[in-house]
């Protein structure tokens, strides 16, 4: 029997990373006010920002300007204060801002409980309405949403470079080196515990976090590494960044367009550019394999991926390691609720999912 590993962001912020949708907007604006401040001017795909006389004396009057004003216009007044008025009234007004993109209004608004998953929703949302408007410039109002996020992503691949090494936990040697228990499967051939055959990670973040624990040739001896959303910095394998849920009834509407334009940002259009998935495929149907979680917040965006994983007749066992918030509360109902939404056959579903007193919460570094 294989194991298959999913390895979402949950991970890296196990890891301490800062890789939070509000960590990366965070930098984003810093750096837009930055330029702005510098130039007298900033302007790109989402933004217009122009300073006042009150910037100028917003530079002297505190020991890091922006950083503290974007972060007290976060927490304090929060985005809509940014995007819902032509200018912005904010401490003596030292910046008029101007929003450039509608898509950049609704992650504005969001943006403190947004994850990166919930912003691929909100790119499939924004495109279902402009699917169903009747409007004589939905051709460009789709261009400007595209454009939009294909804006963020880059923007997301320039942040994501800028993060520093991770710190290592060993619990997760021990997770990596971990048999197959027998326990965890309601039906197998197994007759006592057993390491697995072979391992893949199925890495859907972009960062090598994961890596870092195979230098230890002992537990990377059996696993492989897919990086099926791209890898950072790596040009044969771009980053992908978008929408994967094919088995959406909206989606057949799509496929009724004449304009490709629905298709810029689904996940399956970019799977072609590498062999990432195709090893994949090739891994599920070779043998009997247990899933583990770790990490991923099994959303919609990757539903047809993901529903093809858990649905698969070799996949015997699907078990998630929890984030642990405190002695009370934990996500592992909310994980099994988000499972559920990935399967057609619910029985099949019960019979795979780890009950919780079998599962584990994700160790985290402290």
């Amino acid at each position: 029997m294989n194991r298959l590993l999913l390895i979402g962001n949950g991970f890296d912020l196990a890891h301490r990373l800062k890789t939070r949708y509000d960590d990366f907007i965070l930098w984003y604006l810093e750096k837009s006010f930055e330029r702005c401040l510098k130039h007298g001017e900033y302007k790109d795909e989402l933004l217009w920002i122009q300073k006042t006389q009150h910037a100028t004396m917003l530079l002297y009057s505190i020991a890091n300007p922006i950083a503290e004003f974007v972060d007290k216009l976060i927490h304090t007044n929060g985005f809509t204060s940014l995007m819902h008025t032509e200018t912005m009234e904010f401490d003596s007004n030292p910046f008029i801002v101007k929003y450039r993109s509608e898509f950049l209004d609704g992650l504005m608004t969001k943006s403190l409980s947004s994850t990166w998953v919930e912003i691929e929703n909100e790119y499939y949302e924004k495109l279902k309405v402009n699917l169903f408007a009747e409007s004589e410039t939905k051709a460009q109002e789709l261009k400007a949403l595209n454009d939009a996020f294909s804006f963020i992503r880059e923007q997301l691949e320039d942040y994501l470079k800028t993060i520093q090494p991770v710190m290592l936990q060993p619990a997760f040697y021990d997770i990596l080196a971990s048999p197959i228990n027998i326990n965890e499967l309601l039906k197998t051939d197994l007759d006592q515990n057993k390491p697995p055959k072979e391992a893949m990670v199925l890495n859907f973040n972009y960062t090598d976090t994961i890596e870092q624990y195979l230098q230890n040739k002992a537990i990377a001896k059996n696993i492989s590494v897919n990086y099926i959303h791209g890898k950072l910095g790596d040009p044969d394998n771009p980053i992908i960044f978008g929408f994967g849920d094919e088995l959406d009834a909206d989606y057949a509407k799509m496929e009724l367009e004449k304009n490709n334009g629905y298709f810029e940002h689904i996940k399956s259009f970019g799977y072609f550019k590498t062999s990432n998935y195709y090893n994949l495929i090739r891994f599920l149907d070779a043998d009997e394999y247990q899933v583990f979680i770790l990490g991923h917040s099994c959303g919609l965006s990757d539903r047809t991926m993901l529903n093809m994983i858990f649905e698969h007749e070799n996949c015997k066992s699907i078990k998630i390691y929890y984030y642990q918030e405190n002695k009370q509360k934990n996500n592992y109902t909310e994980l099994t609720q988000e499972i559920s939404r990935h399967f057609r056959d619910k029985a099949m579903m019960r019979r795979k999912i780890v009950s919780i007193d079998k599962s584990s919460p994700m160790p985290q570094i402290k």
